[in-house]
């Protein structure tokens, strides 16, 4: 898997830097799917800035469910992903630093899923919808600024905003098992602003359904991994900002009494059971933020085994989970290094 997600990464590099080359052809390119979907640039609701036709297809685009369901006669698995690691065949990020996203593993995954069985695997850039907007480079300046920039409707953060869109109309049209790749959901993540809350409340999956292809960090107390590095949990919980919700600190939960422990669990598992009742798909606002940083490791370290069942999500409220066993022993992966978006 890695020599093909390598290859991925490397193809996507090029890609982008032709795209870089050439953002006029496709802010053109763009602006004629938009003619031909009838539209027209148009002035705001505050009646003096503009939002441009190329705008408006492209907010259209993030909600379009239709460019998001998989073919008819298929139910493929859905893969998530976030971040990435550092290896040092992979072409190098922003930071000059050689990244492998997160992305490339998981298409390679579902590539290698559908030449065995096709149409059993999916991520949100092999969708119909997802590939036409990852066509679009929104992430680079270039683009945007052959787009017109704020002046037609693509302020600062726009393309993590729409692809936070889509990722949760992709979530949300899930059904039954999803993957994700990585090991915890970073607050600065859309994984964990928008994907994993709408996966939770999607009645055809719910939380009973997700499942992390990675272990727990091994940097964590024996007892956090055991209690606290379930798929259920890690589903919830967030490891990295004690002043957000569903924190919990690894090394702090270890010193805690087993009473403590289960209790925290509990209480973090009802809440979120209660808050689904309320709304079917909470999501959170999209912040734009620093990258996390982390110590490189090899990625021949990883490895991925497929959960063999299927479990329907259950309304009743979560159980405990303190000292159960969660999904099928995993190998491990290095700690993220990026944020969301372009590797």
């Amino acid at each position: 898997m890695e020599e093909g997600a390598l290859l991925r990464a490397n193809a996507r590099h090029k890609a982008t830097l032709d795209a870089k080359a050439n953002a006029r052809s496709i802010a053109r390119r763009i602006r004629a799917a938009a003619t031909a979907a009838g539209l027209e640039d148009k002035l705001a609701a505050d009646g003096k800035s503009r939002v441009s036709k190329a705008r408006q297809y492209i907010d259209a685009l993030a909600e379009d469910k239709a460019k998001l369901t998989p073919p008819d006669g298929t139910k493929p698995i859905s893969a998530f992903w976030s971040y990435g690691i550092e290896h040092p065949k992979a072409p190098k990020n922003d930071r000059s630093v050689p990244f492998l996203s997160q992305r490339f593993l998981a298409e390679e995954w579902a590539a290698q899923q559908n030449e065995r069985a096709p149409g059993t695997a999916q991520t949100l850039e092999t969708t119909r919808g997802g590939r036409e907007l990852d066509d679009m480079f929104l992430w680079e300046d270039e683009v945007i600024e052959a787009l017109g920039g704020e002046k037609a409707g693509f302020p600062e953060g726009y393309a993590k905003a729409t692809w936070a869109k889509i990722s949760e109309t992709y979530a949300g049209l899930a059904d039954g098992r999803v993957f994700v790749f990585g090991q915890t959901a970073d607050t600065r993540s859309i994984l964990h602003q928008q994907e994993l809350g709408t996966l939770r409340g999607n009645e055809n999956v719910g939380l009973e359904n997700i499942h992390f292809v990675y272990e727990a960090p091994r940097s964590w107390p024996e007892v956090t991994r055991t209690e606290a590095g379930t798929n259920t949990v890690r589903g919830v919980a967030q490891f990295d900002n004690k002043d957000l919700p569903h924190y919990i600190d690894p090394q702090g939960f270890a010193a805690e009494t087993p009473e403590a422990r289960k209790a925290k669990i509990d209480s973090l598992l009802v809440g979120v059971a209660q808050a689904q009742e309320q709304s079917p798909a909470p999501a959170q606002a999209v912040e734009q933020q620093a990258a996390p940083k982390g110590p490189a490791a090899p990625l021949w370290q990883m490895g991925f085994q497929q959960p063999q069942t299927i479990t329907r999500p259950k309304r009743s409220g979560p159980a405990s989970v303190v000292g159960a066993p969660g999904a099928p022993p995993l190998a491990p992966r290095p700690l993220a290094t990026g944020m969301d978006g372009p590797a």
